[in-house]
């Protein structure tokens, strides 16, 4: 089983100038721009993302970046290793690992492990994903006792955490960049022409064991929670990126 790597090519973050029509057309023929990138060209490097940590970094300063997602997006699309680890997948999703997307958190347990432990692998001795959440407790150390999910991407991670009033209940954000070490624990890898494929996700099996590494506080945030009578709560939140080993 080989790494899936999705900044080999790194991500960047470029400014953009708005042309004239007249220099756009000129950037169409001369370099081979389609009409729309040559209407706003790019102008500076802002920043570039080699990591999952810088990664996860930006994610929590800006909150957004729908082009670092479609970075992901190609990135998986193009990388051998990522078909070959679809390709050990059953081509229909089993129906509890179905439930388990669609319906969470209403779902059996028993059966998600089941499905996960009879037909997932044990994903590559350093491979980089992300999850969203708290850590919670104040040990280093913890075995999950559920399904754990990630994702390759730190975007759908950062809105799982912040998903109906999380970060807000926990006073706090966690997003975590989790590595592979010592794999003894089988993981499904969904399918990215799914239902829920943007959500580029590999779930474990309950059982795994976690190692919090380290946790840097990046920026505070304002977190929301809606309510039953659609009344909204907000409060300004720490948001930490979390260093994690799974095995």
């Amino acid at each position: 089983m080989d790494v899936i790597d999705v900044f080999e090519k790194p991500y960047e973050v470029w400014s953009r100038r708005k042309t004239t029509v007249e220099e756009a057309l000129e950037l169409v023929k001369t370099q081979g721009l389609s009409i729309l990138e040559a209407l706003e060209p790019k102008d500076k490097l802002l920043e570039t993302i080699a990591t999952h940590n810088e990664a996860a970094h930006r994610m929590l300063r800006v909150r957004e970046d729908n082009g670092l997602e479609f970075h992901i997006d190609r990135a998986l699309d193009e990388s051998p290793a990522f078909q070959h680890l679809q390709g050990l997948m059953p081509q229909d999703v089993p129906q509890p690992l179905s439930e388990y997307q669609c319906s969470y958190p209403e779902y059996d347990k028993e059966m998600v492990d089941s499905a996960i432990n009879t037909l997932g692998v044990k994903v590559a001795q350093g491979q980089f994903l992300f999850h969203g959440g708290e850590w919670g407790g104040a040990d280093d150390t913890l075995t999950t006792s559920k399904p754990f999910s990630t994702s390759f991407c730190p975007q759908v991670a950062l809105r799982n955490a912040e998903w109906r009033g999380k970060a807000f209940d926990a006073g706090r954000v966690d997003l975590m960049v989790v590595r592979v070490a010592q794999p003894a624990t089988n993981a499904y890898v969904y399918n990215r022409e799914g239902e829920h494929g943007n959500e580029k996700e590999i779930v474990f099996a309950s059982g795994a064991k976690l190692k919090r590494v380290r946790e840097t506080h990046v920026t505070d945030i304002t977190a929301y929670k809606m309510h039953a009578n659609l009344t909204q709560e907000e409060k300004v939140v720490p948001a930490y990126l979390v260093e994690v080993e799974i095995s």
